[in-house]
């Protein structure tokens, strides 16, 4: 049976995984995720830093080695923002070929919000409505509009989690001008593409793992994120420090420094487009990835 493995280096974590079957049916054998934050310190002058590095380059080792106790049959490994962004990424990429063997893609914003599109809707049932499907990464957020079968609208965000926490957050808990700021940022760079997903008119609205998936497990709601709880969660977050939060929701460090910024965006995505649930997929970016290689006939 055919195996594909697809390797996805975000801005905040690098996930491996491998998938055997075909695009239609396929299940998934295997997947890892390494907290790396290969962005750490990226923000302020747009490099790449040498820990960064050097942790990234150590979980790529590790990742190889995992593929290569598989028959895997098609391999994909992408790159979304951080490296769209960082200046040093041409010298990052090339000291992973030269450790490991393999060949770095840096996707475009647009292919990272088509993926997304794939995978999400692959894993939740849509029927025949339209979607808008969200996904809130580190450094980008991915939005799109369409289908089970077609896509109106892919774009891409540079405005993600992590991006926001180090631009504008210096202090723990945030302060007020900081959280003005991000708001502000978040404002500016969502407004216009937002009135235009209002344009399409979509009728169910999609988060997928990642900083959305952790706001989801975190309150476990029974019928979607309903707005109103997350204005009430965002109202208990905004007062505690990052361990307070960590001991408040049960979260690794790497996702509980960023779920306040994260829930910033969705608040303001929702509040913008007048869409007052949120409902999950538990598919995205690297579901997508395996579906489109299954798919390939090359």
């Amino acid at each position: 049976m055919k195996q594909v493995a697809v390797v996805d280096l975000g801005t905040n974590a690098m996930r491996l995984a491998i998938g055997r079957g075909r695009a239609e049916q396929y299940e998934l054998v295997k997947y890892v995720r390494y907290p790396n934050r290969l962005s750490e310190g990226m923000f302020a002058d747009g490099m790449l830093k040498q820990p960064a590095i050097s942790r990234t380059l150590k979980a790529l080792i590790e990742i190889k080695s995992i593929i290569e106790s598989y028959r895997i049959d098609k391999l994909r490994l992408i790159s979304t923002s951080v490296l769209r962004t960082a200046k040093n990424a041409q010298y990052f990429t090339g000291i992973v070929r030269e450790k490991t063997g393999f060949g770095m893609e840096i996707i475009s914003g647009d292919e990272e919000a088509r993926l997304i599109h794939t995978g999400a809707v692959n894993g939740i049932d849509i029927g025949n409505k339209k979607a808008f499907i969200i996904d809130i990464g580190g450094g980008s957020t991915e939005l799109s509009v369409g289908s089970s079968s077609e896509i109106e609208l892919a774009v891409s965000i540079e405005s993600g989690a992590v991006r926001l926490k180090e631009q504008f957050i210096h202090h723990d808990p945030p302060s007020d001008a900081e959280l003005g700021a991000v708001n502000g940022a978040i404002d500016s760079d969502f407004r216009n593409i937002l009135q235009r997903v209002s344009s399409l008119k979509p009728q169910i609205q999609v988060g997928v793992p990642g900083n959305i998936g952790t706001i989801y497990n975190t309150l476990k709601p029974a019928n979607g994120l309903a707005i109103d709880d997350l204005k009430a969660f965002y109202k208990k977050l905004l007062v505690l420090g990052i361990e307070e939060i960590r001991s408040f929701t049960e979260l690794e460090i790497d996702k509980a420094d960023i779920l306040l910024p994260g829930l910033m965006i969705l608040i303001k995505i929702m509040d913008a487009t007048g869409m007052n649930n949120c409902r999950i997929s538990r598919k995205g970016l690297l579901h997508g990835m395996i579906i489109n290689l299954f798919s390939a006939r090359a």
